[in-house]
């Protein structure tokens, strides 16, 4: 049975869950704001309640699908682009730390009173997106970045000449077509200067306005009791959120579309690392996973020749080293035209060491091995090449195992089916390593491989033996 990873079932569940909340949501609102008109204090507030919960657990979800997504996305790029990845995340932490609050200020006792706090609420979060999106446009424009001058210009074009290797044409044509492109980066310039240079000429100017706004909006907030000093805060800390965001988000853009180190080279040196370095239990293959899957496919091609060789040996350290690596080959082949990949995944996770105190693993290992030679099998046949019958052989071993030592049940033509298409094509020598000889024990304590447990179990028993 095919099990779904975890973020495609929370994928799945977004896609249908949001548009239910957002419609309880907005039910549960409207109930909000008629109970505060009428007085029902308790039902105003069970109603906004359950609208915070919802919300929660909806920005819950969607930023763990967002987390595991980039983690798989994760793309081999400079230490400036991981910085300003991290910066980005730890900020929206604090944009939500701000919205928590807003929403913690509407809910004090007098707006209860008042019947004030459904319109707290929204004006507060109003005004702080506002100022947020302001924010991050100023910080948007002081982060561009600037347009280049004609000596900076000149060097980069001798240096794309140096490169080009043809009197310079190819590298001054792509310099200059890009050079020639800087209408916003002039514009960015222009504004940052003027914006600058108007604050600072009107900075005495500034205080009196700026809290003739503050009062301005807490009168419409809250016309019992006013609160400037609420709306200065809330103002100050999410254009200031704002800003950063702007700024850092700007240069995390520019970091990921910048020409990075030799992806291909990095993915190779990251493979020869991890194959000749001694295994250590603190290793982690993160980094060598991300080279490989933004890898050229000839140098993904290169690599799995390389661990196909490695893992020749068919120990169990091996395949335990050799995972990682076609598990990002793999993940790599989003197009589906590499079957031996997924074969070769397959047989490692068939040979990796089973742990008997942990059946959940091993059961996991055999089901996922299985999955994949059932990929592996139809992109062999949508290709239409012959042989390669070892995957109906390890299928059949696959099943084998979790009917018998998992009690999960396969359909009994399928695994005779497999068995009988490897019959004749599969070596003995390849049988033997696909389906060891002491794979399986039987009741009367004899180890035999998967197959010949599975014929003692399905053969015609004679007439009237138990």
């Amino acid at each position: 049975m095919k099990r779904p990873d975890f973020d495609k079932l929370l994928g799945g569940l977004l896609s249908w869950l949001l548009p239910i909340v957002a419609v309880a949501a907005a039910v549960l609102a409207f109930i909000c704001v008629r109970a505060e008109e009428r007085g029902h204090l308790y039902e105003a507030q069970g109603a906004f309640g359950v609208i915070l919960f919802l919300l929660f657990l909806s920005a819950w979800a969607i930023w763990e699908w967002h987390e595991d997504q980039q983690g798989k996305a994760r793309r081999l790029v400079s230490r400036d682009f991981e910085a300003y990845s991290q910066a980005l995340r730890f900020l929206l932490r604090f944009v939500g730390v701000g919205f928590v609050a807003v929403i913690l200020n509407a809910m004090r006792y007098e707006f209860w009173v008042h019947g004030l706090v459904a319109k707290v609420t929204s004006v507060g979060i109003l005004l702080a997106g506002a100022a947020f999106i302001i924010g991050t446009l100023f910080g948007f424009l002081f982060g561009f970045p600037p347009s280049p001058t004609p000596s900076q210009a000149s060097g980069d074009q001798g240096a794309k000449q140096g490169a080009s290797g043809n009197n310079g044409t190819t590298g001054q044509q792509s310099q200059s077509a890009f050079y020639n492109n800087t209408n916003l980066q002039e514009i960015s310039d222009w504004l940052t200067k003027v914006i600058v240079g108007a604050s600072l000429v009107e900075l005495t100017k500034l205080p009196p306005q700026v809290e003739q706004l503050a009062n301005f909006i807490a009168k419409g907030v809250n016309p019992f009791d006013p609160a400037p000093a609420v709306v200065l805060a809330l103002l100050g800390y999410f254009s200031s959120c704002g800003v950063l965001y702007g700024y850092i988000w700007t240069k995390y853009e520019a970091a990921a579309t910048s020409q990075g180190p030799d992806s291909d080279a990095l993915a190779l040196s990251a493979v020869d690392d991890w194959l000749h370095r001694p295994p250590d239990p603190k290793d982690d293959p993160g980094p060598m996973m991300a080279a490989i899957r933004v890898a050229s496919p000839a140098t993904r091609v290169r690599i799995f020749l390389q661990t196909e060789k490695y893992r020749a040996a068919s120990t169990e350290d091996v395949n335990e080293r050799a995972l990682p690596m076609l598990e990002a080959l793999v993940e790599a082949d989003a197009e589906e035209i590499f079957h031996r990949v997924r074969g070769q995944y397959a047989l490692a996770l068939m040979g990796r060491k089973k742990d008997r105190s942990d059946a959940a693993s091993s059961e996991g290992d055999w089901s996922k091995a299985q999955d994949q030679l059932t990929d592996a099998i139809r992109i062999r046949d949508m290709s239409r090449e012959p042989n390669w019958r070892e995957y109906e052989l390890a299928r059949a071993v696959c099943k084998i195992h979790l009917e018998l030592e998992f009690n999960e049940k396969q359909e009994p033509n399928s695994i005779d089916r497999d068995l009988e298409q490897a019959k004749d094509a599969v070596p003995p020598e390849r049988r033997k390593l696909i389906d060891k000889d002491d794979a399986v024990t039987t009741k009367d304590g004899r180890k035999v491989s998967a197959a010949t447990a599975w014929a003692d179990l399905t053969k015609p028993k004679p007439d009237g033996a138990p």
